[in-house]
């Protein structure tokens, strides 16, 4: 009776290793389930979208470089991604030419996107982050923060044209709302 009720409790036992390990690896692959659709969403909101094309801008000496007319008509529609999670402060450099002409400066959020609709033939940007009490902050690389892409071959309505960010901060289903509540009709051939 003694070696049946030990062999009994050494099975007893192996079963309850057994169910730990199993609630082990099921909370590992809850785990990984969770990671996976967050990297799958993160992915979603990084990416451009649908028909925004990676030109019609450059980037140079630091300096974001908006270009519309190299891709498409001169009315041309930006969207434009923080990858960082500092807001990013967009500063407008313009050509002494252009006295007439309002500054677009912006600031976009981290991990956030802006639209700006523009029909100035070159629109050039410098980014900074803000540090201390200065005003402007530190210049950085707009390149290392920035994701740019253009729709070009955009359709306005005759209200709508001109140069002004109608996307403030926001994910990119806001931007893209934005775009469609102004009226904007965005070319999607791909």
């Amino acid at each position: 009776m003694n070696k049946l009720s030990q062999k009994n409790l050494k099975n007893l036992f192996f079963l309850l290793f057994l169910m730990g390990c199993n609630n082990l690896f099921a909370e590992k692959a809850i785990k990984t389930e969770k990671a996976i659709k967050t990297e799958k969403a993160e992915k979603e909101n990084t990416s451009n979208p649908i028909g925004c094309r990676n030109e019609g801008y450059a980037f140079d000496l630091k300096t974001l470089k908006l270009k519309p007319s190299d891709a498409g008509a001169t009315q041309s529609l930006y969207v434009v991604f923080n990858k960082t999670n500092q807001t990013i402060n967009l500063f407008q450099m313009r050509p002494e030419d252009s006295a007439y002409s309002a500054y677009l400066n912006h600031s976009i959020s981290g991990k956030q996107w802006a639209v700006l609709a523009t029909s100035e033939p070159v629109v050039k940007y410098i980014c900074s982050l803000a540090e201390g009490k200065s005003p402007y902050g530190r210049i950085v690389n707009c390149q290392d923060h920035l994701q740019v892409c253009e729709y070009t071959n955009v359709k306005y309505g005759l209200n709508n044209r001109g140069n002004y960010w109608l996307a403030n901060t926001g994910s990119k289903n806001d931007a893209i709302r934005a775009i469609v509540r102004y009226g904007i009709i965005p070319s999607i051939d791909m």
